[in-house]
């Protein structure tokens, strides 16, 4: 019977051992985190109602202060569950790369001697020392940014569409462009080159452990790098591959990613002055200034966790 293959992340938290219910543990708190770190844009937007609807005579807002003290909790109260959160990840990460070195060294101690002709040290090393530490990172920091950023876009879905659907969907139309423009630098054709880029990293640092343990011979006989061929190619392959991703496939994509992320405006404005004449003439003019005052303050959040 063929058996399931499991995911790849499942695989990392089984390294965890008894720290694997702290990871699921910090992402629900970087969950609630995020959800906690968004009240303060609605108290800005409350905020803004009663200042307008009060204008001129501004001492009638009589709870302005009282929805800035809420959203000085709120962001606190993010900031203290976002900590805890990272403390857990970050547990279960150190106790997840600490294992896979372990086992790591285990299994290598019992490979036969021919597995170490077949295999570069360097690249064996690699394997064991680097790889160990990606997956720190990834267990420690990423995940628990991916599923805020779940949260986030999730609830900024019914917070725009709640508050006025139409400047909401200019806002997301921003989102949505730089969705796209990272799926193209790294999905299709591109997660073919992203593979054969992290095999010529691969190659470099397994010909460079090799370069580094013969520096005594290149000290003694004065050699320099293009003494040792393997190395050169090395870096001369994973240079021109990086350029190439850098110049040719990440330029345009990473400049249209940049501009509408940060400058959603040019589809807000449009719609605002579109919808203005409307708002005016029914008399809820107020209600539509506090709407558009609450978009630019909210908007810009969404980019700076999306790019993480």
């Amino acid at each position: 019977m063929k058996q399931e293959k499991k995911n790849d992340v499942a695989v990392l938290l089984e390294y965890a051992g008894s720290r694997r219910g702290l990871t699921f543990l910090g992402l629900a708190l970087s969950a609630v985190s995020m959800l906690l770190s968004m009240a303060p844009y609605i108290c800005i937007w409350l905020a803004a109602r009663d200042l307008i609807e009060a204008a001129p005579e501004w001492t009638q807002a009589q709870n302005v202060s009282k929805y800035g003290w809420i959203a000085f909790a709120f962001a606190v109260s993010g900031i203290i569950l976002y900590f805890a959160g990272l403390m857990c990840t970050h547990l279960a990460a150190f106790r997840t790369a600490s294992n896979i070195r372990k086992q790591g060294v285990a299994h290598v101690m019992k490979a036969p001697l021919g597995f170490f002709d077949s295999n570069a040290s360097g690249l064996i090393r690699g394997r064991l020392d680097a790889a160990a530490a990606d997956t720190e990172t990834l267990l420690a920091h990423n995940l628990a940014d991916i599923v805020g950023t779940i949260v986030l876009f999730l609830s900024m879905l019914v917070m725009m569409f709640l508050f006025d659907w139409r400047m909401g969907a200019a806002c997301l139309l921003a989102a949505v462009i730089s969705v796209i423009a990272m799926f193209s630098m790294m999905g299709g054709k591109n997660a073919k080159l992203m593979a054969e880029y992290q095999a010529a990293q691969d190659r470099m640092t397994k010909a460079g452990t090799e370069y580094v343990r013969g520096i005594p011979v290149v000290k003694i006989f004065q050699q320099t790098v293009y003494s040792f061929k393997a190395f050169q190619e090395a870096i001369e392959d994973y240079s021109s591959k990086a350029e190439h991703y850098q110049a040719d496939v990440c330029r345009v994509p990473q400049s249209v990613n940049l501009t509408f992320t940060e400058g959603a405006f040019v589809f807000l404005v449009p719609v605002a002055l579109f919808l203005a004449p409307d708002a005016l003439a029914n008399g809820s003019f107020a209600g539509f200034v506090a709407d558009f005052v609450f978009m630019p303050y909210f908007q810009p959040s969404f980019p700076l966790r999306l790019q993480k």
